[in-house]
């Protein structure tokens, strides 16, 4: 109810739809319980496994307990809807993404051997996401919803810091050494394995919208 609406007849249509994502995004940081939705800041996410790479990263990522902080700072830069489509599109940049979880992992990473169980710090810094929402319509007790039939995302960080604790055991020096590798090479090891930290996103964010467009018909999503 305290969402801002926009009118479809209104020229500065995508203005108005951008600052309105904008403006809900941040009011999410506690939760709607209206919405059925829990904290955004952290969103807790239970699981996440992030497969091996094709290149450098010939090790699968576990993580469990996931925290993921920083998602209600977003800025949303441009926003639009294909009605002919069904399609939601938007551009939005995070200033810090910060997934803190319990990882375990075992594998080779730049061709070292990495082996690893215990807590962790994946940080994304001023990334660049693009969202492409595949909509379809569906009626329920007399009115008209959106259903989700598809979100991908497109992730563009400008840094990825990586921290992984317990390494090799506890080894710090072994451990110390593999953080370094890992940050001094960031941009090989976060683009080998992008692909799977998108899809993970983009289910998340699949499983958000669609509860919000769930509860919430059309005709009340617009003023008109």
């Amino acid at each position: 109810s305290n969402w801002g609406k926009c009118s479809k007849k209104d020229p500065n249509f995508n203005e108005c739809l951008k600052d309105n994502i904008e403006d809900a995004i941040h009011k999410l940081k506690n939760g709607s319980p209206e919405l059925g939705l829990k904290r955004f800041e952290p969103l807790d996410i239970p699981e996440l496994i992030i497969g091996q790479g094709k290149g450098p990263v010939n090790v699968a990522q576990h993580f469990k307990d996931v925290k993921l902080h920083g998602l209600t700072e977003s800025k949303v830069l441009e926003a639009s809807i294909d009605n002919d489509k069904h399609i939601l599109a938007a551009k939005s940049i995070t200033p810090e993404l910060r997934l803190e979880a319990h990882y375990t992992m075992k594998g080779r990473i730049l061709l070292l051997p990495v082996v690893g169980d215990g807590p962790c710090n994946v940080t994304l810094l001023n990334t660049k996401i693009n969202h492409t929402i595949l909509l379809d319509s569906l009626e329920k007790k007399g009115k008209t919803y959106w259903s989700v039939k598809e979100y991908t995302v497109t992730l563009r960080p400008e840094q990825v810091i990586f921290k992984f604790d317990n390494l090799f055991d506890g080894d710090k020096r072994l451990g110390q050494e593999i953080n370094k590798v890992l940050n001094d090479n960031w941009d090989d090891v976060f683009t080998d394995v992008r692909e799977g930290y998108e899809k993970s996103f983009g289910l998340i964010f699949h499983s958000l919208a669609d509860r919000v467009f769930s509860r919430v018909a059309i005709k009340d999503i617009f003023l008109d």
